[in-house]
């Protein structure tokens, strides 16, 4: 070693609290940059925030952790797109020292240092960090389950055998995935003595007795629901129906070489061929242990149906300080440093596409090329209906979509019309087919928007049916949305219930 080379490590000292420090600035930027951003709720986190109205232990998609997360939040600073969103990048916050504390625990500080960096600026996080969903709980959840386990391996702890019982169960309230974990477990008994120990002692299982407990209120909530969130997760699971197709299993693990860094997914996947190899270590092998099911899981799926890239985000924690891990060993710090670019211009690059998002665009592919056309127009069409509602002197607004209902829910909080889902089938399609039905009690005349510009499915239940026209909703410098309103009356609430719409069909 050069004496320029030793001076300049005595100089860079690798800590927690310099993590902490980077970490924690990042968080600041990233809460900055929620509140000059322009894209509105998408779909889904509208429909997060309207469960967070109505609290209870479980909804039709989702288990309710993260409706009680944007319920506090909500208390805290208000129903703004960015209050909504704002525990977001705080838990990435958290999950990345929990991370930091993996590695150290493993590894060493250095480990730790570089695994809390990367994982912070994996792509897939730094676009997670601007939105709310399940995954952020989910991954803090995990994150400290993994680190209570660690822990445990180093002998019995009572203290750290109820934090993983809590997190296992708090983290299935966040999302099902959570269960992956437990077949990370059962895989490293399977090579790893120290794991084998963990589960024959009788904390282990009393720690799994708490996770159950922490879950129960949810399962009460679906035996006395019809199981409805396991039966959407089962439709959801099996999609539109099987088939058989390697192409989509082989487009997943593309993916994920964008939502994780093209650099640490390869590394992944090296240390994943090499497992029984001397490169790859006990730890290692611990760390590849916890991202196999989540990953092999989703990518046999994908051989039978469309598969998200996000579905095994509970890999990325263990992969990315498998990978740090190895390249620190192997004095690869360039391709930390490339890793850590990559992100860094993600960042840069999400936080201020966020600001000039109906301006952002790929000029010569049309609607195709407005990058943030799925998640705009949504605040547009809430203006758009207030608007009509107000000069038609609608009592009731009534749609049929998920997505309309969802974006008309939040950003009609304010109007004095509460807005109904007319379910399309007998059996409920979403929460607000439970939770917002349009019934016969509905005050009229009611203004009902649809993407279906035919009349005689209306008329069936209300004699009065009034076209109002379409209008447009602008998603971004070339895209819009088409939809048809209708001004529906003369029922009365003596007509009994109103029957389901059925297909969009003359």
């Amino acid at each position: 070693m050069t004496l320029a080379a030793s001076a300049s490590n005595r100089t860079f000292a690798p800590s927690l609290a310099l993590a902490a420090l980077l970490l924690g600035g990042l968080t600041v930027i990233r809460t900055i940059g929620l509140h000059y951003s322009v894209v509105d709720l998408f779909f889904d986190e509208s429909q997060y925030w309207s469960w967070s109205r109505d609290l209870a232990f479980g909804y039709f998609s989702k288990p309710p952790l993260l409706a009680w997360i944007i319920a506090g939040s909500s208390s805290v600073c208000g129903d703004a797109e960015s209050c909504v969103r704002s525990a977001s990048p705080i838990l990435y916050f958290g999950t990345s020292l929990l991370v930091y504390a993996i590695a150290e625990t493993l590894y060493d500080a250095r480990t730790g240092f570089w695994s809390a960096l990367i994982f912070t600026l994996l792509p897939g996080v730094v676009f997670s960090s601007r939105i709310i969903s399940t995954d952020v709980p989910l991954l803090f959840c995990w994150s400290l389950a993994l680190l209570a386990w660690v822990k445990l391996l180093r002998g019995p702890d009572r203290r750290w055998a109820v934090i993983l019982g809590a997190a296992v169960g708090v983290g299935m309230l966040a999302k099902y995935a959570m269960a992956y974990f437990l077949a990370g477990v059962a895989i490293a008994a399977l090579f790893d003595r120290a794991s084998r120990d963990v589960l024959g002692r009788r904390q282990t299982w009393v720690a799994l007795a708490l996770a159950l407990l922490i879950l129960s209120p949810n399962v009460l909530w679906n035996m006395l629901n019809g199981f409805v969130t396991l039966k959407h997760t089962g439709d959801n699971i099996q999609g539109s129906g099987f088939r058989l197709s390697p192409l989509g299993a082989l487009e997943f693990i593309g993916t994920q070489f964008g939502v994780v860094g093209p650099l640490l997914f390869g590394g992944f996947l090296v240390a994943l061929v090499r497992f029984r190899s001397d490169m790859v270590t006990r730890e290692d092998r611990l760390m590849l242990a916890f991202a196999i099911p989540p990953l092999a899981a989703i990518t046999a799926l994908g051989f039978l149906r469309n598969v998200n890239a996000n579905w095994a985000a509970a890999a990325f924690v263990s992969a990315t300080i498998v990978v740090v891990a190895i390249w620190i060993r192997q004095g690869r710090m360039r391709l930390l440093g490339v890793t850590l670019a990559i992100g860094l211009v993600a960042q840069v690059a999400l936080l201020a596409g966020d600001v000039v998002a109906y301006q952002a665009a790929i000029p010569g592919l049309g609607e195709k090329g407005d990058l943030y056309r799925r998640t705009l127009g949504w605040r547009g069409l809430g203006e758009a209906v207030q608007r009509q509602a107000r000069d038609v002197g609608a009592k009731t607004v009534a749609a049929d979509g998920r997505h309309e209902l969802a974006s008309l829910v939040y950003y009609l909080r304010d109007a004095p019309q509460p807005v109904r889902s007319w379910p399309v089938g007998d059996n409920p399609d979403n929460q607000f087919d439970m939770s917002h039905p349009l019934t016969g009690t509905a005050s009229e005349p009611i203004l009902y928007v649809t993407g279906c510009p035919f009349e005689a499915r209306l008329v069936r239940e209300f004699p009065d049916v009034k076209p109002l026209g379409d209008f447009t909703v602008r998603s971004g410098p070339t895209s819009q949305r088409v939809y048809r309103a209708f001004l529906l009356g003369g029922r009365g609430a003596s007509a009994g219930p109103i029957m389901p719409l059925g297909p969009c069909a003359r």
